[in-house]
């Protein structure tokens, strides 16, 4: 019969092998990165510059957001930042701007003038070619800023003069009946019956509320 393949090995070849226990690798605590001083007081400071930088950023904006939100009041809760909103949709009825008396006699040298846009030039030589070149005095420009600065009755008075301009050049063009003529009637009619000195109360008031100043 077969033998037990066990009983034709030799004695040697049967003995048990013992495992040889694995060492394990004693884990190293991690290393503490030393923060460098001079880095952190770097950055100390760019944070204190950043911020100073927001302020600043925000302080020079203020005057500019300040009309913007004294125009969002005023139009739908006052009279007269319905004075004003209407002025400025027919403004060149009212008066003319800019003024060409006070614009520059002859084109300056270097510059040519801009079409459509007088008292604007465009510099056509030098370092400073393509940069733009504005003449005109903003200090009596149509823009809300401007016009808040009136008082409702001059507001008024120049609201009535743009619309019976308006209305003359639309009849000459289109002829009676139009919606836009019907709508300009309704508006002379409020403006005319406007009582101007409680407009200019409202006004401010509205302001007030929400702590806004107008030069």
């Amino acid at each position: 019969y077969a033998s037990d393949s066990s009983e034709d090995a030799p004695l040697s070849s049967l003995k048990t092998k013992k495992a040889t226990p694995t060492k394990k690798a004693k884990a190293k605590p991690p290393k503490k990165k030393a923060t460098p001083k001079k880095k952190a007081t770097s950055a100390k400071k760019k944070k204190t510059a950043t911020k100073k930088t927001a302020k600043a950023k925000q302080s020079a904006s203020s005057s500019a957001s300040n009309y913007l939100c004294a125009s969002g009041e005023m139009y739908p809760q006052c009279d007269k930042g319905r004075l004003i909103q209407s002025l400025l949709a027919r403004w060149w009825y009212a008066y003319e701007w800019p003024d060409p008396k006070a614009l520059p006699e002859s084109t300056p040298k270097g510059y040519d003038a801009l079409d459509g846009f007088p008292g604007v030039f465009i510099c056509t030589q030098g370092s400073d070619v393509g940069k733009f070149l504005d003449k005109r005095d903003h200090t009596k420009s149509p823009s809300f800023k401007n016009f808040s600065k009136k008082n409702s009755a001059e507001l008024k008075e120049m609201l009535l003069s743009a619309i019976e301009k308006q209305m003359k050049v639309l009849l000459e063009h289109e002829g009676g009946g139009t919606d836009t003529e019907k709508g300009l009637k309704v508006l002379e009619k409020w403006a005319t019956k406007l009582n101007c000195a409680k407009a200019d109360k409202d006004a401010v008031k509205v302001l007030k509320a929400k702590k806004l100043v107008l030069p």
